[in-house]
């Protein structure tokens, strides 16, 4: 039985996962380009968040300013980022290269219902929903103790706007998994022996 028959409470499964795959092609063609002009411009982005770095830590040691970046930093080097930042980007420009293609997989198997080609898009979507999940944990776990989010319970509402988001994140998801089950369901099973067979069990052609 599919998790859902129907999205958003007024299309079809079919037309809501036609909907995300549009959605996701263009978002992924939009990032995709964004990182080929990043890794054209590498060097020049490197040196600038080196320079940024450099003087926020300067700043910070002289007492000039908060460490704003507590919070990345009890979860990823910040330098280890910056002078990797090449690596980083190819392997963002390559995901989301495979994730166009995957979410014009989706749309073309919704619309002609082959159902195998949802499974791509599903299981790549996987991986912005576990970096969210991951974000909405560390503010809830880091927040508290930064100097900036913890101003005015800043962190609480973060993590909450996190949690909403990432609740229909997971049902922008939902809905393709939703209509991959429904395909199945109503993919013929074709049986070994016809029923005009004399070897057809009786017991089967009641159903």
């Amino acid at each position: 039985m599919a998790l859902m028959s129907t999205c958003c409470c007024c299309l079809s499964t079919k037309t809501g996962t036609i909907v995300t795959g549009l959605v996701s092609l263009l978002a992924a063609f939009c990032f995709s380009v964004g990182f080929c002009f990043a890794l054209i411009n590498v060097s020049d982005i490197k040196q600038e968040l080196d320079t940024l770095y450099s003087n926020h830590e300067s700043a910070k040691i002289l007492n000039m300013t908060e460490n704003r970046l507590q919070l990345v930093e009890s979860v990823v080097e910040i330098e280890f980022v910056v002078q990797n930042i090449r690596v980083i980007f190819i392997v963002c420009l390559v995901y989301y290269a495979i994730y166009t293609f995957a979410s014009l997989f989706m749309t073309y198997g919704a619309c002609t219902g082959l159902r195998c080609l949802l499974l791509p898009w599903i299981a790549l979507e996987l991986v912005p929903l576990a970096l969210q999940l991951t974000v909405t944990v560390v503010l809830f776990m880091y927040g508290r103790d930064d100097p900036t989010l913890s101003k005015g319970g800043v962190y609480i509402i973060s993590g909450l706007l996190s949690i909403i988001s990432f609740v229909i994140h997971v049902y922008w998801w939902l809905c393709p998994v939703a209509e991959y089950q429904t395909l199945g369901e109503e993919t013929p099973v074709e049986t070994l022996v016809p029923p005009s067979h004399p070897m057809y069990p009786t017991l089967l052609m009641k159903y």
